[in-house]
């Protein structure tokens, strides 16, 4: 978001993939290399889906590679003062050493949904689409369709992709 709100990065540029993204496992889209989807597209598929694909080929057309964001999101945790968290990769799929904690996840959510509540626009999305109405959308997170007052951050896992 921190891009989004400097202006160097707005929800109509297109972003590329990768043949790193489109081979990431987990919940993805199926991104393809020979595809571009925008940045509104990329955030709706990341809130909704915690699509690992478009949280990689954000994270390389960010920093330029996953590595140089993994290092951003480090920073950005030590920052928050979130002591109990080590990120490895910007999708969250298991590594050694990739931890974090609730509190550290609290402070992470907190300080998106103060500078960012813009951020629900996403992740209270519980059923939508991309490509054309072709790629149905349905959040992983049941909470935004049964419980009135839900955020739609993560109960099961945690959003590492944050920008």
């Amino acid at each position: 978001m921190e891009a989004l709100d400097n202006g160097t990065l707005s929800l109509t540029d297109q972003i590329p993939c990768s043949e790193n993204a489109s081979s990431m496992g987990g919940s993805q889209i199926w991104l393809d290399t020979t595809e571009t989807l925008t940045v509104d597209e990329m955030l709706k598929a990341i809130c909704v889906v915690s699509a690992n694909d478009c949280c990689v080929a954000m994270a390389e057309y960010l920093a330029g590679s996953e590595e140089l964001f993994v290092e951003r999101m480090n920073a950005k945790a030590k920052e928050l003062g979130m002591n109990d968290t080590c990120f490895k990769n910007c999708h969250g799929i298991d590594e050694d050493g990739h931890v974090t904690s609730a509190y550290d996840i609290a402070l992470m959510s907190r300080e998106l949904l103060s500078k960012h509540p813009e951020v629900t626009k996403y992740t209270t999305i519980y059923m939508d689409s991309l490509r054309n109405g072709e790629s149905s959308l349905v959040n992983t997170n049941k909470l935004i369709r049964n419980y009135s007052g839900a955020t739609g951050l993560k109960t099961r896992f945690y959003i590492s992709c944050s920008i």
